[in-house]
């Protein structure tokens, strides 16, 4: 192909891994909650639905961010090895056949999209991005040397890192040019100092849930990340942006981030009827940021105007009312709770894949 082919025939990663996330985040919570509920065979536990919303979903989306300009090839073995992955979970196939299917996307996406981000980093907060994205590597060893539980909650808080790690540095420098559209100034746009402490906190509280060490300090430091979202966020002015609902999507899923991580300190000490705590994380946190940076992105590498549909601003606030309905459920009437959570979470990311499949379509 040559330079001056016509972007739309590039392959990139947005447009292969954001459809696949979301088509696979709206069907596999049902399926989950049906085999869950005995309506279906499957034998999947809270751990396999965990490890699927994060190794499957998130790290998805993560390949739909990092993979900007692959190769052809590239491109057809991230996705092969994605779906590997998938397979090997659905057919709950022996771990000698499960382990390399399953590993073989984080390795390959850490290749792809994490060693190159690590190497051309020019900053210490920029080089946080391939230690993370490696990190779920070993996210996979640990769900299948153990009993799942500690690789699936090791996993989340590694994408509760890297949401927290991204979002400092794409949210204030968004803001910061609505902001400036309308004459002013974000004098707060770099926190190095917040996001420092907030990371650290966040590097310790999963440490502390991998090795099962010192949970009082694993709590501490997803406290101290929590605090740390909360108080970046309240530097941001959000009141700047409540007419740009692709930015306050973001200042929103921020917020559930905060939440989440002080749910997370609270789980570590105190477990919550449900996982209340880590669907705060798991849910609000993951599925608003990610759906509406999802919808934000492709906009951008599509280069289409920034109209963010009123269909994805739904989705978002759908996002936010199956998480409370899903905590809820851990604590009254989860016969009635639950469903309509899986009901909101299906249609959010039923509209966010009709979104995403507009744009792209419009190329």
């Amino acid at each position: 192909m040559g330079l001056d082919a016509p972007a739309a025939r590039r392959p990139s990663g947005h447009r292969v891994f954001f459809p696949l996330a979301l088509a696979y985040a709206g069907l596999s919570v049902p399926y989950w909650t049906a085999a869950y509920a005995g309506l279906l065979p499957a034998a999947w536990t809270p751990a396999v639905h965990a490890h699927e919303m994060v190794m499957g979903y998130a790290l998805a989306v993560v390949g739909g961010f990092l993979l900007t300009k692959p190769s052809r090839g590239a491109l057809a073995l991230a996705v092969t090895a994605w779906l590997l992955g998938r397979a090997a979970v659905l057919a709950g196939l022996p771990a000698a056949l499960a382990v390399p299917m399953t590993l073989a996307y984080p390795l390959v996406l850490f290749a792809l999209g994490g060693w190159p981000f690590l190497r051309a980093a020019k900053s210490g907060h920029n080089a946080v991005f391939g230690p993370l994205v490696g990190a779920f590597a070993l996210a996979e060893a640990l769900y299948w040397g153990g009993d799942g539980r500690t690789g699936a909650l090791f996993a989340l808080h590694v994408v509760g890192l890297l949401l927290f790690a991204m979002g400092g540095r794409v949210i204030p420098a968004a803001t910061a040019g609505e902001v400036r559209r309308q004459g002013g100034l974000l004098v707060e746009r770099v926190q190095p100092r917040i996001e420092w402490i907030g990371i650290a906190g966040g590097v310790l509280a999963t440490a502390s849930v991998a090795t099962g060490w010192l949970p009082e300090a694993g709590a501490a430091g997803a406290a101290v990340t929590g605090l740390a979202a909360w108080l970046r966020l309240a530097r941001w002015r959000t009141s700047a942006v409540l007419g740009r609902p692709d930015l306050w999507s973001l200042h929103l899923g921020t917020a559930w981030l905060g939440l989440g991580w002080l749910a997370a300190a609270v789980e570590r000490v105190a477990p919550l009827p449900g996982g209340a705590g880590w669907h705060l994380l798991g849910t609000a946190a993951l599925g608003t940021l990610a759906g509406a940076m999802m919808v934000r992105v492709t906009l951008q590498r599509e280069a289409c105007p920034p109209d963010f549909p009123p269909a994805a601003t739904l989705a978002v606030v759908l996002i936010g009312a199956a998480a409370l309905l899903r905590v809820g459920a851990g604590w009254l009437a989860p016969g009635l709770l639950l469903p309509l959570a899986v009901l909101a979470w299906m249609a959010a990311h039923g509209l966010l894949f009709v979104v995403v499949g507009r744009i792209l379509r419009r190329r």
